[in-house]
């Protein structure tokens, strides 16, 4: 999303997807039914240059202490593997971003390829609560301090990376959304006189809340989009599977209600500004069905704190439908820009 933002204010944009290795193939991942050209530059929607870093293997978390321990200095080879076609563009780039992502521990090597461009650390996800190898969140702690800027998607985050480095250049700026995209005139996929609520996400659905609310409120058809597993069926519970951005569109802008009905793990608590998909439910003024721990007066949140509240929670959505949602208050892609560019 900010690459195309960047590309549509008139910047030559390149976008490198790291890391990317044969490790997707050995699990369920949505890369695997896509053609990709690898190690190669090549043009994609709003003039972007796009390349794939593959490489034999990428850092992964094994979920297991020891095999983690074992591994914790692999990031030094993966450092070393060539980054062919990359480099020129490197070398000529004013600004580069880095996400939070394994990718990351390619800052140092390209840090040395380009010492005079903008070096920005865009911190979308928390690392611990996305669940990388543990040695990826000691090196972010570790070049925090290199970055020109590092650039957070909440509150939580923040005061996180700025305990762990206070003399870090950390500032809070919220997620944007393509408000043109949302705008513009979009069929509605819904039946007429029914009653729909929507989940958009690639995991951490709470199915106890959705099998309670959808025992509670037969007369609301449930619409789940993203690769969810199948594990509630019901007559009013419909599984779209995994969608391009665009197509889900017309699925939150025509909902009645918005579920951000996730289970809770450590860390959890950042969606509570940084879920994008929290933002665009917002921008389209639908209230959003949430569990305690998501709580956020600025957002139109009806908030459960145990299972027996739930259907309290839609008479509330009932009788209180018109609360503003706040969403005078966000940002386009386009605007966080010049913030960026001048912090």
């Amino acid at each position: 999303m900010l690459a195309e933002a960047y590309a549509l204010a008139g910047n030559k944009v390149f976008f490198v997807t790291a890391p990317f290795s044969f490790l997707f193939k050995l699990r369920k991942h949505h890369t695997n039914s896509l053609k990709i050209i690898k190690n190669k530059f090549v043009l994609c929607p709003n003039n972007i240059s796009c390349y794939v870093h593959n490489t034999p293997f990428h850092i992964v978390n094994f979920r297991n202490p020891l095999l983690n321990y074992i591994t914790a200095k692999l990031y030094l080879l993966y450092q070393l593997f060539p980054m062919r076609g990359m480099k020129a563009e490197i070398v000529n780039a004013d600004t580069i971003i880095f996400e939070s992502t394994p990718g990351l521990f390619l800052f140092e090597r390209i840090k040395k390829v380009n010492k005079t461009a903008k070096f920005i650390y865009r911190v979308s996800d928390d690392l611990e609560l996305v669940g990388v190898h543990p040695s990826l969140v000691k090196y972010e702690t570790k070049i925090l301090q290199k970055f020109d800027l590092v650039s957070v998607a909440s509150t939580y985050v923040l005061k996180k990376l700025k305990k762990k480095n206070p003399d870090a250049n950390i500032h809070l700026h919220y997620h944007g959304i393509k408000k043109q995209e949302f705008d513009r005139p979009h069929g509605n996929p819904y039946r007429e006189n029914t009653v729909n609520a929507i989940f958009i996400g690639v995991a951490n659905l709470d199915y106890n809340s959705i099998d309670i609310a959808s025992d509670l409120r037969k007369d609301i058809i449930f619409h789940l989009i993203g690769p969810l597993e199948q594990k509630v069926i019901k007559s009013n519970i419909i599984y779209y599977g995994e969608m391009e951005f665009e197509k889900t569109i017309p699925y939150i802008k025509y909902a009645n209600i918005a579920l951000h009905t996730i289970t809770y793990s450590k860390g959890i608590e950042s969606l509570s500004e940084s879920s994008l998909k929290s933002l665009q439910y917002t921008y389209c003024n639908l209230p959003i069905v949430a569990p305690k721990f998501l709580e956020n007066k600025k957002r139109k949140l009806f908030i459960y704190s145990n299972y027996d509240e739930i259907e309290r929670i839609f008479k509330d959505i009932e009788e209180n439908a018109s609360i503003d949602s706040g969403r005078d208050m966000l940002r386009d892609w386009s605007e966080l820009i010049p913030i960026l560019d001048n912090t």
